[in-house]
């Protein structure tokens, strides 16, 4: 009998597990055979306005999900979706694409294909990683069009290792944990949406392998996501060592889960007596039973754009102060910092009508709108303000560059005081104010800037970009981010060094918070606090209590 022959596949490991089971080739249903052959144009116009209502629902429905699996940060990418649906070039090249005979399907198809190229062909980092989103919006509307069509790649009613060419992310998310042992995509990177949500919701995936045979479905595989392979048809002998690893490394694992609970109600606190807060990163006030339930110390980041999102105008002081309010009390005393509203960029709300830029990263985005917008950030203030006599509430300024910025917040802020105490209305005097560092012109000048706040909290993600001048989402140039931790990390700890001089604290909120391999760096340099998405305060805690 002739010995069995396996088929070994590299790429680049995510979430650092070992997975074993049968594959399964995601077959995604393709739009040509959906092309309707009769209409009109009325008729075509309007099932797509009624295909993109659906469809932002949809969107909104994902990222809900997202959140409920993955955490506010990594479901931001589904605002950005939301927002690219009502994007008026978008959709005025597709409804021009239905005037020129299309059904509104391949007017879709049309439309999208020519806004992803213009998109990469305007050379922009920011605006070519724009081009993934719209595949996944365009395949989103597609969809909603056809009443008929069934969710793809959920047929099996066993287990499985999912193969694909690439996974959206609202895939991704849709994705049944119960039954997805693992993901392998023949393209996509470590720094992609798909990896980190995959990340996220704790699925070993496999990505950049190359195209896989579609007749290996089927097929028993071992996917190792730490050493990055994947073997089909595993020999005897492979599968007897594999297995051999696995359950040395699931036991170990399930003593540090037992032992990372057991820290839950204890401070985090490092071998040399250091006590470094742990805080949660939160979207909206449904994320707190979560950050409780897994030991969160406060909110170190409660993202406020949520209050803004999923409306036709401006919420009201009323609306604003009502769910601030339920927060500080849910928090029940602990810390809760609000960042002002932080828009521009890659979030855009259509009745702010902020106009398009060429370079949106570097743009009127941040403290820049809001200063603008001074009625729509003064509301936001007296909002914060009231709740404050309700908790333990911070305010916290985004994309801060310069005293003068921090210097008009303030007067805007005892403005609002003062309307306040006219309206006898009750509020903490002596609220917390705070910025965030994510310019290196912040970090430069931050013993100027000391003087002015509580402290700071510093957003690596926008920090390493301004930094490195790389793009995360840009595959060619995200790996520069990952190997230059230095530049970031020693503006860090400049920022540190002048804040605890003027009686302040300094926390991380970015995806640096989360990384394990730097935490213990991070609190060498002299961070107080480390606010994470929900999924990774354990992991973090136990961290901190083993730094020295």
């Amino acid at each position: 009998m002739a010995n069995k022959k396996s088929t070994i596949v590299q790429g680049i490991g995510i979430t650092n597990k070992r997975v074993s089971g049968r594959l399964h080739f995601l077959k995604k249903q393709t739009t040509q055979s959906k092309k309707r052959s009769t209409y009109n144009v009325g008729t075509e116009l309007l099932r797509l306005e009624e295909a993109k209502k659906n469809a932002i629902e949809r969107v909104w429905e994902i990222e809900k999900r997202a959140k409920e699996i993955t955490g506010s940060s990594e479901a931001q990418i589904f605002e950005i979706h939301a927002m690219l649906l009502e994007d008026e070039d978008l959709n005025d090249a597709i409804i021009t694409e239905i005037k020129n005979g299309k059904c509104a399907e391949e007017a879709i198809e049309i439309a999208s294909e020519k806004y992803s190229k213009m998109l990469i062909d305007l050379g922009d980092e920011y605006l070519s990683a724009r081009a993934s989103d719209i595949k996944d919006i365009s395949s989103q509307l597609i969809k909603a069009l056809d009443k008929d069509s069934k969710r793809d790649g959920q047929e099996n009613s066993t287990s499985y290792i999912l193969v694909a060419d690439d996974l959206t992310p609202s895939e991704t998310v849709l994705l049944d944990k119960s039954k997805i042992l693992a993901i392998v995509t023949f393209g996509g990177t470590p720094s992609s949406h798909t990896a980190i949500l995959a990340r996220s919701m704790g699925i070993p995936a496999l990505v950049g392998t190359g195209r896989i045979e579609a007749g290996l479905d089927g097929h028993l595989a071992l996917l190792d996501s730490v050493e990055g392979s994947l073997i089909i048809d595993p020999t005897d002998s492979q599968a007897e060592d594999f297995e051999r690893v696995r359950a040395k490394e699931n036991k170990i694992a399930t003593e540090h889960e037992r032992y990372l609970r057991s820290l839950i109600n204890k401070p985090a606190v490092t071998r040399s007596g250091h006590k470094v807060m742990i805080y949660a990163n939160i979207g909206n006030e449904n994320e707190i039973s979560g950050a409780l339930s897994n030991g969160a110390e406060g909110i170190g980041l409660l993202r406020s754009e949520f209050m803004y999102l999923e409306r036709q105008d401006y919420p009201t002081e009323e609306e604003l102060f009502s769910t601030y309010r339920d927060v500080a009390i849910k928090m029940g005393g602990r810390r809760v910092i609000i960042r002002t509203l932080d828009v521009g960029a890659d979030k855009q709300i259509s009745y702010l009508d902020i106009p398009a830029e060429e370079n949106p990263a570097m743009g009127f985005r941040g403290i820049r709108v809001c200063l603008e917008r001074r009625d729509m950030f003064k509301n936001q203030i007296r909002a914060i303000l009231r709740a404050s006599y309700y908790g333990r509430v911070s305010i916290m300024l985004p994309m801060v560059v310069c005293e003068k910025e921090i210097l008009t917040c303030k007067t805007l802020i005892e403005e609002c005081k003062a309307e306040l105490s006219e309206r006898k209305l009750p509020y903490d005097s002596k609220i917390e104010l705070g910025i965030m560092i994510e310019t290196p012109a912040s970090a430069i000048i931050s013993d100027k800037l000391a003087r002015l706040v509580d402290f700071f909290s510093v957003g690596t993600n926008d920090l390493s970009q301004y930094t490195l001048a790389v793009d995360r989402q840009n595959s060619k140039v995200a790996s520069l981010c990952e190997d230059n931790y230095e530049p970031v990390l020693r503006l860090i700890k400049m920022s540190a060094k002048s804040i605890h001089e003027n009686g302040g604290w300094i926390g991380v909120c970015g995806e640096m918070a989360a990384d394990l391999s730097l935490t213990e760096e991070l609190v060498k340099i002299g961070v107080d606090e480390l606010s994470v998405s929900v999924p990774y305060l354990l992991g973090v805690r136990g961290k901190v209590s083993e730094c020295r």
